[in-house]
Formats: structure tokens, C-alpha cells, sequence
């Protein structure tokens, strides 16, 4: 005799309770980020060494020195004969010396910048596969204890009709039930095995955290300029203006030459060495038409870029906070329903085994009772999936 009660526990119970093999409790979401992190910039650095270029100096000189060699020869008998020697030296002016600082300490903003960008992506990418496998281990639980409930309501009918009891389609439907529910498993236990194996390609870890929910951000933080997509723009654009500062008349070098000269004329040899320095003189506009041209468009386009990437952040942002939302407000109905479900089990149970015609209404009322208690497994993996989003529309890293 088969009865509701026998139906397993709950299967949100299991949420608490993730295998030891694949799910490790001394593992934590940062410790896969830094394992990612290793990973991908292990790759950065063999691309880097390709084009690596060395850093620039902190030098005076804004071009290398040049060395210029004069020989001039009268070819008249008593001609004179000139010879010159110049050392030529670019010396950068003290706003290309601050330019220079500036940029120099820009490419390590940048450099920052990217990191930060790249441990945000791969938390998404981590995040995602994460809860992928959850959201599939749980279907594949749920699938398993419906087996559990068909193998024994098969039983049950087959007991029934072999004594008259039952007409043999509801042992048909069963049996067409539980092939359905056998597909379903054979899915989701391919998909937990192409998850696991995608997270330790991009982790190079073959266990996941045990503990995987999240704060939410805090809310008071500027997120929109503080994003790690934003903060990159801001700073590439310090850098363009850093560039067109640098390429400005007030920036050009001052030119110092060293000069050593000697004439011969008739028996006679004149000796002289001079200094000489090239000042550049700003007059009117400080660009060009061209170099003026070029940061209105890059202007522009930063404005725009930015405006589109924060226009961005707040879509995913409002859309992560309405999705999770939603998840609240199921988790509260199908708190409700899973407690009704829990008091009709008594009732189901007696009507199992009276004598009642209509064994197909039971039958579907009690693949629902398992239905329901994975759904509420299933929302309570949502709603952590939900805050991780949220965390990740926002721009924090794991």
C-alpha cells in the first residue's frame, strides 16, 4: 500500500546540504576569483612579452641629442677653411615635464582599471556557471524524487489493477509519465556535467564553493561612477587630455645647442665656441585647427560612451532588482501553497486507498505535492541568483 507520506522530505532541505564531492565548505567565491584571476593573467603576460616595450625615462631631453659636423672649404688659393661641431639638445619644458609625471602615473590608473574590469567579468562568468549548476543540480534532484514517487505509485496500480481495482490506463500513464521525467533527468544530468566542466576550465578547480550567496551592495555607494566600466573611461579620457596638453605650443621643447667652431684664413686660425638656446614663443591659440578638431570629437565620444555605459549599468541594475523582487514574492506564495500541499497529504492519502473512481485526479495531485517542493527549491537557488546579479549589474567583484 503506497501513501503521501512516504513521499521524500522536502527539497528545499537539500539547499543547505550540497554534496562534499563537488561542493567544498572551506572554499569561498573569492578564492575561485583569485584562481580565475591566476589563470587569465598568466595568458596576459605571454601576450604582453610579444609587444612589450620598455617604460620611458625620467629624462630631460624631449628627443634624443643630435650631433651636427660643418666643413666648409674656399677653393682659392688663400681660402679660408671653417669647421663646426654642434651639440643639440631638446630640453622638454616644464609642462611637458608635469605632462610627463602625469602620464606616467595614468598608465598604472589604467592598468588598474583593467584588472578591475576583467575580475568583474570573470565574476560573471563565475557567477553564471555557479548558479547554472545549482539552479540544474536542483532539477536533477527534483526529477530523482519524482522516480521516487512514480516507481511507487507504479506499484501501487499495478497492485490495483492485477486485482480488479483499476482500469490498466493509469498504470499507462504512469509509465508514459515517468519516461518523461527519465528525459528530464538524462538533461539535467548532462548539464550539470558541461557546467562543472566549463567552471573548471575557467577556474582550473574541480570543487565549488559551498557557501555561494551574497550581500547585496551597499546602496549608498555612487555606483554609477564608481562602476569599473565608467572609472576605465575616465581614465582613458585623463589621458587624451594628457596627450593634447602634450602636443600644445606651451608644451614644445626648448632647444640648447653647443657650438665650437674654428676658422683658418691666410695662416691664421680663429678659435670659438658659443651656446645658443631656441625659446618657443605661444602666440594666439595654443592648437591647432586640427589638434582643437580631434578633441571635440574625442570629447564627444567619451560623453557618449559614458552616457550609454551608465544608461547601462542602471537598465541592469533596475532589471536585477525587479527580477529579485519577483523572487521574494513567489518564495512567499509557494511557502503558502507548500503548506496547504503538507495538510492535503493526509486527505490524498486516504483517498489512495478508498475506493474512489477518479485515481487520475489523485494521481496529478500527487506529482503536484513534488512539483510544488521544487519549486520552492528552485526560487530559493533564484533568489541568491538574483542578489549575485544584482551585485554584478552594479559592478562589485566576488
Amino acid at each position: 500500500m503506497f501513501y503521501l507520506s512516504a513521499i521524500p522530505k522536502p527539497l528545499f532541505i537539500l539547499f543547505f546540504i550540497w554534496p562534499s564531492s563537488i561542493f567544498a565548505a572551506q572554499l569561498t567565491l573569492n578564492d575561485v576569483l583569485n584562481a580565475a584571476l591566476e589563470i587569465h593573467q598568466q595568458d596576459n603576460k605571454q601576450n604582453l612579452l610579444k609587444g612589450k616595450i620598455e617604460q620611458p625615462s625620467d629624462s630631460w631631453f624631449a628627443s634624443p641629442p643630435t650631433v651636427g659636423l660643418l666643413y666648409m672649404h674656399n677653393q682659392q688659393s688663400l681660402g679660408s677653411k671653417e669647421t663646426e661641431i654642434s651639440l643639440n639638445l631638446a630640453i622638454k619644458s616644464r609642462l611637458q615635464t608635469d605632462i610627463d609625471q602625469q602620464l606616467k602615473s595614468t598608465a598604472p590608473l589604467i592598468q588598474r582599471h583593467a584588472l578591475q574590469q576583467q575580475a568583474l567579468f570573470l565574476s560573471g562568468l563565475i557567477r553564471f556557471t555557479i548558479w547554472e549548476y545549482k539552479l540544474e543540480y536542483v532539477y536533477r534532484e527534483q526529477a530523482q524524487q519524482k522516480l521516487k514517487v512514480l516507481n511507487r505509485l507504479l506499484s501501487h496500480y499495478e497492485q490495483l489493477e492485477q486485482a480488479g481495482n483499476t482500469p490498466s490506463y493509469l498504470t499507462l500513464l504512469v509509465k508514459q509519465e515517468r519516461i518523461q521525467v527519465q528525459l528530464a533527468l538524462l538533461t539535467h544530468q548532462n548539464r550539470t556535467q558541461t557546467l562543472l566542466a566549463q567552471y573548471t576550465e575557467l577556474t582550473g578547480l574541480h570543487a565549488l564553493p559551498d557557501n555561494t550567496n551574497e550581500t547585496v551592495y551597499n546602496k549608498n555607494l555612487d555606483v554609477l561612477n564608481m562602476h569599473p566600466d565608467v572609472q576605465a573611461l575616465d581614465a582613458i579620457w585623463q589621458l587624451n587630455i594628457a596627450l593634447l596638453n602634450g602636443a600644445s605650443n606651451h608644451a614644445k621643447p626648448w632647444n640648447l645647442s653647443i657650438f665650437a667652431k674654428q676658422n683658418e684664413t691666410a695662416g691664421i686660425t680663429d678659435k670659438q665656441i658659443g651656446l645658443g638656446v631656441e625659446i618657443p614663443l605661444s602666440v594666439g591659440n595654443n592648437y591647432t585647427a586640427t589638434q582643437y578638431n580631434e578633441f571635440i570629437a574625442a570629447q564627444s565620444q567619451y560623453a557618449m560612451e559614458k552616457k550609454q555605459t551608465q544608461q547601462l549599468i542602471r537598465q541592469s541594475i533596475s532589471d536585477a532588482a525587479a527580477q529579485l523582487e519577483i523572487s521574494k514574492t513567489r518564495q512567499t506564495l509557494l511557502n503558502q501553497s507548500l503548506q496547504i500541499t503538507q495538510k492535503l497529504q493526509p486527505t490524498l492519502d486516504k483517498l489512495l486507498t478508498s475506493n474512489i473512481t477518479d485515481q487520475e485526479w489523485i494521481l496529478r495531485r500527487t506529482l503536484e505535492i513534488v512539483e510544488i517542493q521544487g519549486q520552492y527549491a528552485i526560487n530559493q537557488i533564484n533568489l541568491a541568483k538574483n542578489i549575485a546579479t544584482l551585485n554584478q549589474a552594479a559592478g562589485k567583484s566576488l
